[in-house]
């Protein structure tokens, strides 16, 4: 087995719900540092877990995970010494290390400190932090601790952590990947690539906190840190592998947030949420993970909030009754015009107006065809007439009024001009996914996806077409989301064209592997003409270096449906 051993600057590094109790309130996340062994936690006073390296000529990282890291430091002596970093629970690191990489503590800002015996201990704001160390011959055990309650609990939680068996804990991390389904046939470097994003998926997982009962999972501990709707039902696609159950609770946990009326929010914390919604997904999980479990159960306890939730974008986005959707726009924004949409600063939305939305459109078709299978499953007839009538009418509407038959190319429809706004986009292939596509409208996107002036890049589908005059590196105007290549992908296959979807797949499998070996990270947007590290393009505004979410969020590293979805191709393809 070739675990992850690659180390990359912003990579995540927290305690996992699967090992124990992880709330959002209380767990201590960091990101893996560019210039040094260390971590920084995004304390409220952000700090550094620094390994001051002396006399090491060499470093042999044996694995680079979520919550281990384990290497092999080669001193000048031609000694080799031991390190191991690692989470003892979601507030306090644990580890051993030698006199060639001692542990420090730098703190962003000035903070108060005294040292007791073997124990420094930090004021932090109103937070307090404890760093212990114990020498055992060669080799110095070690436990750093946030508590948010009182310096005595700091030092109570270093004091039990450094009397813990490391090499008993060090095994227990392991252990995750050994229960993971093998897959024969990987290089090496795709082997490694594949582990990492299971071991990001870990890393995603809450316990249950404030309205959600069961687990529940997030795109990223930073800097998103909350609960996401496509992406929760995105993070259940590759879940199932860990653990049906967990995918359960994935998709189950978005259910905590919804309103009376049915409405669903994008964005959600154990006691909060946003105002907008996000693209419905749900049914389509629902039915993905059922065919995968054949647990009745799944379908039972959700179709009731399923069925209100659909009804309510029904009710509440088409606004002219034509039964084509239209997203929440947002005209006073400059980068996010379409938070709804997730295709934040797409050129769709330029210029911005109200439109009927092909992607919406095509997400509640899809929906729709779904809902009426998991009616039939359920024995309800009524409904699953009512669901394959609209499946239907939908059908007809985005065939007869999103279709461009001059560029034989799906558009949004601007509501006040009645026209199409013919800006060619990923979401255009979305009737693919949606089997909205009667034969001959597939043939024509897939010419456009094989189209070399318009969406036949170097890693395909790129976000928006080649001749488009905004056509970049900048988040939804030219790079790669790894979502819609796994949608896309799916419907190509459904229409029978396997061998355009395994070509899409292998590609995407292959840039991130490279990407993942070179920088470390599993990324949120990769170059559509994969020259340029993720790392470097832009996200609404220029890429920083070194990486620096707090400034400004970047291609986020160690993204949550890129890691989900990632196995689910290699597993599913």
């Amino acid at each position: 087995m070739k675990l992850p051993n690659i180390w990359g600057q912003g990579s995540l590094f927290a305690y996992s719900g699967l090992d124990g109790e992880n709330t959002l309130s209380n767990s201590l996340v960091g990101t893996l540092s560019g210039d040094r062994i260390g971590i920084l936690f995004n304390t409220k006073i952000p700090c550094q877990l620094n390994f001051i390296l002396k006399n090491v000529c060499d470093i042999d990282y044996e694995i680079v995970a979520s919550d281990i890291i384990k290497a092999q430091f080669k001193c000048r002596s031609g000694e080799t010494r031991p390190f191991v970093l690692l989470f003892h629970s979601q507030d306090t690191v644990v580890g051993s290390t030698s006199e060639s990489a001692l542990p420090q503590i730098f703190f962003e800002e000035a903070v108060q400190s005294k040292t007791d015996d073997n124990i420094t201990i930090y004021e932090l704001d109103g937070e307090y932090a404890a760093l212990i160390g114990e020498k055992h011959d060669q080799d110095t055990s070690f436990a750093y601790a946030v508590s948010k309650e009182s310096q005595a609990d700091a030092v109570e939680k270093v004091k039990n952590a450094v009397k813990s068996d490391i090499h008993k804990l060090a095994l227990s991390k392991l252990e995750f990947f050994e229960r993971l389904p093998k897959v024969n046939g990987l290089d090496e470097n795709t082997e490694k690539m594949y582990y990492k994003c299971f071991s990001v998926m870990k890393s995603q997982v809450y316990t249950s906190e404030g309205r959600f009962t069961t687990r529940w999972t997030t795109p990223d501990r930073l800097p998103h840190k909350l609960l996401w709707l496509w992406d929760s039902v995105f993070h259940s696609i590759g879940n199932k592998y860990i653990s049906p159950e967990l995918a359960f609770e994935s998709i189950k946990a978005i259910f905590a947030t919804q309103a009376e009326d049915g409405f669903i929010p994008h964005m959600s914390s154990p006691e909060e949420s946003s105002h907008e919604t996000q693209p419905p997904v749900i049914a389509w999980g629902i039915y993905m993970l059922y065919s995968h479990t054949k647990d009745r159960r799944i379908l039972e306890d959700t179709y009731d909030g399923l069925k209100k939730y659909l009804q309510w974008n029904m009710r509440n986005r088409d606004s002219n009754h034509n039964l084509l959707l239209e997203w929440k726009v947002e005209v006073d924004s400059v980068h996010c015009r379409c938070g709804e949409c997730g295709m934040d600063n797409s050129p769709r939305f330029d210029n911005v107006q109200e439109m009927d939305c092909i992607d919406f459109s095509c997400f509640m078709a899809n929906e729709a065809r779904f809902m009426a299978e998991i009616s039939c499953e359920l024995g309800l007839t009524s409904d699953e007439t009512y669901w394959a009538k609209y499946f239907a009418d939908l059908k007809k509407a985005i065939n007869e009024v999103l279709w461009d038959e001059k560029d034989q190319l799906y558009y949004d429809r601007l509501l006040d001009e009645g026209g199409l706004k013919n800006v060619k986009a990923v979401s255009s292939f979305l009737p693919l996914f949606a089997g909205i596509c009667e034969p001959y409208h597939a043939e024509c996107l897939v010419k456009h996806l094989q189209d070399a002036l318009s969406f036949k890049t170097v890693l395909p589908i790129p976000s928006i077409s080649m001749d488009d005059q905004t056509f970049g590196t900048d988040m939804w105007r030219g790079p790669v989301w790894i979502n819609y290549n796994y949608l896309i992908a799916l419907g190509l296959k459904e229409y029978g064209y396997e061998e355009l979807a395994g070509e899409i797949i292998r590609k995407t499998i292959a840039a991130v592997t490279f990407w993942y070996m070179q920088d470390g990270t599993i990324y949120e947007f990769y170059d559509s003409m994969d020259r340029v590290s993720p790392r470097k393009l832009n996200r609404k505004s220029k890429a920083l270096e070194p990486y620096q979410y707090r400034v400004r969020m970047q291609s986020i590293r160690d993204y949550g449906w890129s890691c989900t979805l990632l196995p689910a191709m290699i597993l599913e393809h």
